[in-house]
């Protein structure tokens, strides 16, 4: 990232003086914002739009029967509101519909209860009930020989997989005692392939049970469905299980996992509708959410992300009640294939042409829970219009504070639909999730994915507050004498600590490159790098680079041997607290209103990886999609790292570097197709290489340790 020195703040302040006035005189008619309060406080319908959606509609897996049903009945929503255009655009095909029916895992000997689980959507599941025997899967060759006659028909109870402490800290008699683990592993599963099990059984990391497609899902064709069925338990049901059968007890399980294929291909769809602008109908403002959910057992797809879809129909029916005529287009977009990798959002983009992607004033997206919206995240001459735009709804709902908070540039990256826009240089903001993350003490880890994603947890009143809001910024920004300002190719540096001369670097604990990870049961599966530098003054600057791309950190201080900082993202401020135990960085990441253990390990570089090792930044030529690839060099020479896009979030497999000739390879996780191979060179100052056959990139060097 390009840093500016302070000739930059006076430029700045020009950029939020100059834009404010215009914003303060281009708020709406005081009457009918008014109106949009009154009825969206007073008069809301969202909880009972949540219901339909949750309720009688239920999970909607892309591509299935019952997402077909949500976009139909969210198009005729619209249109029975009064908007226009309301319509399904197709953004492509999927060749096998899956419908996952009611399904059900139990213990039924020695005593019966049900089992919380969930499997792979697009995954194998059983022709009607199948009843069988536990066994516990064998550790050695010898304890396969003595269970060869309970194997078959049986479910097989496997350890599923924990996080570890990640290769590159492995001691050599970690390393060789894990490969001996890995040889005996590998032979037992050649020799269970003799035998007909009635399939696995293994165990989450925690209580939650997380829901995801099976490898390849969009290349399945009705002669290449999977046949081996996997079932993920609870980790304290696996627990109890598994101390069972160890101690001599005999279990039975009936799983009937009714799945149901229909071969295609079938047309999968966004739902669009819209209130036609009176003045400048060309250009749109566009409000979303995600029609489509995971469908694993127990949920209702309620607030992943029927929260952020019943308040999308809720600002266009106030919109609609309170008699909004809008300079400019209000559009309303439920975009589907989100959840799989943000395809109905990239399929619209990629439909759009340059003028009319010229013409998008923003997008602004929901899908955080059910939180309430508190602010948006952008850069410094967008801020006056955003804060004008939410000043109305800040005032009524006083309980519930707004800030839209400034960063240095738009992001390209992200985990929702927003990104879609970013990357192509439209602004796209992800609402900043306030509250208190659910009812009964339960936040969005919780639900994210999992057989809790239902009613029970959802806030009625952050519903009522989002939607009100939705609808307000809606009519401000479309009453606005100009569209909301775009990103220039000037980062417009707002905390210029970075190159403040008296920043007097000095050694110390904290200094240098971190990988860290969250850690602890029910939380997410996020990792991303943090790079340090200390002042002899106890200030602390840097960088954190995650998913959503590069920030600043804020309002860095150490003293001791502790460390905070602060950084902007997409799901609003991210505060750290930090110290160091066992040359580890340890601490709490804090967001929206909930607190996570992290943990970081130093990268260190050997003296052969110094041309490769840190965070590397770039863009794939062909998809103008952004990628940052994260690279450590053990002492050994052993290379690690990440590999990041919209897409992806992967640690590497079978990297390797060769410092002779400047090459790099290794292979990353893409959720939709298994795993890709990268190949690259370093030519000068970048670092140019091909993912998979086709997809060339280049990349730059943005922090080393």
């Amino acid at each position: 990232m390009k840093s500016r020195k302070r000739p930059l703040l006076s430029l700045v302040a020009t950029l939020i003086a100059v834009p404010f006035a215009s914003a303060l005189s281009a708020q709406g008619d005081p009457a009918t914002i008014e109106r949009l309060l009154v009825e969206g406080k007073e008069n809301s319908h969202v909880w009972d739009t949540l219901t339909y959606l949750s309720e009688d509609i239920g999970v909607r897996l892309t591509g299935s029967s019952a997402l077909q049903r949500a976009n139909e009945w969210t198009r005729d929503e619209f249109e029975r509101l009064g908007l226009t255009n309301a319509h399904l655009a197709s953004w492509g095909t999927i060749p096998v519909r899956f419908d996952r029916g009611p399904s059900y895992a139990r213990v039924v000997v020695p005593e019966e209860r049900d089992l919380e689980f969930t499997t792979r959507s697009w995954g194998a599941g059983t022709d009607g009930p199948v009843r069988g025997r536990l066994v516990l899967m064998p550790k050695s060759m010898e304890g396969l020989d003595a269970i060869v006659d309970q194997l078959d028909g049986a479910w097989l109870l496997t350890e599923g997989r924990g996080r570890g402490r990640g290769r590159r800290n492995e001691t050599d008699d970690e390393r060789q005692a894990r490969e001996e683990l890995e040889a005996i592993q590998a032979e037992i599963e050649t020799a269970l392939k003799d035998f007909d099990i009635a399939g696995r059984v293994s165990s989450s990391s925690s209580d939650l049970v997380l829901t995801s497609s099976v490898r390849g899902w969009r290349e399945l064709t009705m002669d290449t469905l999977p046949t081996d069925v996997d079932v993920q338990i609870t980790k304290s049901d696996y627990q109890a299980l598994a101390a069972q059968l160890e101690a001599g007890d005999e279990i039975a399980l009936e799983i009937d996992l009714q799945h149901t294929f229909t071969e295609g291909p079938f047309e999968v769809y966004n739902t669009v509708a819209e209130i036609r602008g009176t003045e400048k109908p060309d250009e749109v403002l566009i409000f979303s959410g995600h029609l489509d959910s995971w469908d694993g057992p127990g949920s209702q797809g309620a607030q992943d992300n029927g929260t952020g879809c019943a308040v999308m129909l809720e600002a266009a029916r106030i919109l609609m009640a309170a008699e909004v005529k809008p300079k400019r287009t209000i559009r309303f977009i439920l975009w589907t294939g989100e959840e799989q990798g943000l395809f109905g959002s990239r399929g619209y983009v990629e439909s759009l042409s340059e003028e009319e992607r010229a013409k998008i004033s923003a997008v602004f997206v929901d899908d955080g829970g059910t939180n309430y919206q508190g602010g948006a995240q952008c850069i410094a001459s967008m801020q006056p219009m955003l804060d004008a735009a939410i000043a109305p709804v800040a005032e009524a709902f006083p309980d519930l504070p707004m800030e839209n908070s400034v960063r240095d540039r738009m992001p390209r990256g992200g985990g929702s639909d927003h990104a879609s826009f970013n990357q192509v240089g439209i602004p796209g903001f992800f609402w900043n999730e306030s509250g208190s993350g659910g009812r009964e003490g339960k936040n969005y880890t919780f639900v994210h994915h999992t057989q809790h994603d239902t009613m029970r947890y959802a806030v009625p009143e952050y519903l009522v507050q989002s939607a009100t809001n939705s609808a307000v910024v809606a009519y401000q920004l479309a009453q606005a004498e100009t569209m909301l300002p775009r990103q220039t190719d000037e980062v417009e540096v707002v905390d210029a600590s970075a190159d403040d001369e008296a920043f007097d670097v000095t050694e110390g604990a904290f200094s240098g490159a971190w990988s860290v990870a969250l850690v602890g049961d029910e939380v997410p599966d996020v990792a991303f790098t943090v790079a340090m530098e200390m002042s002899t003054d106890g200030r602390l600057r840097g960088t954190l680079d995650g998913q959503s791309g590069t920030e600043r950190l804020r309002d860095g201080k150490w003293e001791g041997g502790k460390a905070s900082f602060a950084v902007e993202s997409d799901f609003g401020k991210l505060e750290f607290k930090t110290t160091i135990e066992n040359e580890a960085l340890v601490g709490t990441m804090g967001v929206g209103g909930m607190e996570m253990n992290i943990r970081g390990e130093r990268m260190e570089a050997a003296a052969a990886g110094a041309a490769i090792v840190g965070t590397w930044k770039g863009v794939i030529t062909s998809m103008d999609a952004d990628i940052s690839m994260t690279f450590a060099v053990a002492a050994d020479g052993a290379l690690t790292g990440r590999f990041k896009s919209s897409q992806s979030d992967s640690p590497l497999y079978e990297a390797k570097w060769n410092p002779d000739e400047g090459t790099v390879s290794f292979e990353y996780d893409y959720p939709h197709a298994g795993r890709l191979p990268v190949v690259a060179k370093l030519d000068g100052d970048k670092l140019v290489g091909t993912i998979g056959e086709r997809a060339d990139f280049e990349a730059t060097r943005v922090s080393a340790p």
